[in-house]
């Protein structure tokens, strides 16, 4: 199996999950690589993603896993970043021995978010025993405490970097940055935000899946 990290920005970013996962299986058909396929009356193709980003939202770190042969990592890289859309560049690649099923072990993400203002104010938030945002479940809008689900926040020059909670236990980030703007007036729009890296549970903390996979 190889593991590919793409990119997926520009125009990309406002695509679906699912409308994303068909563009990176017409690009493995196009680049030619030998992918494996499900067994059973309607096969597909064994490709593998992490978890899906809202719209608007862009990333420097997705990753994508295929069960293919005849094809080492470097090879992938180039077959693959040459077949692709710009939006969904490929930079690194790593062969593993079986799927380390990273839908499942993403635990957190780090999300830069472009904004202006007093954000120091936003810090405010760890020192809090409670963080309460709106979210919409079933078309029904209702209040949720996410506290621990906000794992860090960090004021840089340009905007917020922010780690949350991925997978299960879930904090979306276009939410989280719209209880941002209701509480501080801040004005960010899903455009300002990129995925900067998803992570994993390291012996000493939170690392990123490239360091996990390396």
């Amino acid at each position: 199996m190889i593991i590919v990290r793409h990119a997926k920005d520009g125009d990309m970013k406002y695509v679906s999950h699912k409308d994303t996962l068909r563009v990176l299986q017409r690009a493995l058909k196009r680049a030619k690589i030998d992918v494996a396929y499900s067994q059973g009356f309607v096969p597909h193709m064994l490709t593998y993603t992490t978890t899906p980003l809202p719209l608007g939202v862009a990333s420097n770190a997705e990753y994508f896993a295929v069960e293919c042969k005849g094809v080492d990592e470097k090879s992938f890289l180039q077959a693959f970043t040459a077949a692709v859309p710009h939006g969904l560049r490929g930079d690194w690649s790593v062969e593993v021995a079986k799927n380390p099923n990273l839908a499942y072990i993403v635990i957190a993400s780090r999300y830069f978010i472009s904004a202006e203002g007093d954000l120091e104010r936003v810090k405010e938030i760890l020192s809090s025993q409670e963080y309460v945002i709106q979210v919409t479940k079933k078309g029904e809008t209702v209040s949720k405490d996410v506290r621990k689900l906000i794992y860090d926040l960090e004021v840089v020059e340009g905007g917020i970097v922010a780690i949350l909670a991925t997978g299960n236990d879930n904090l979306r980030v276009d939410c989280f940055v719209d209880s941002l703007n209701e509480r501080y007036g801040l004005g960010i729009c899903r455009d300002d935000v990129t995925r900067v890296e998803q992570l994993v549970q390291g012996k000493d903390g939170l690392i990123s899946v490239k360091e996990f996979l390396s």
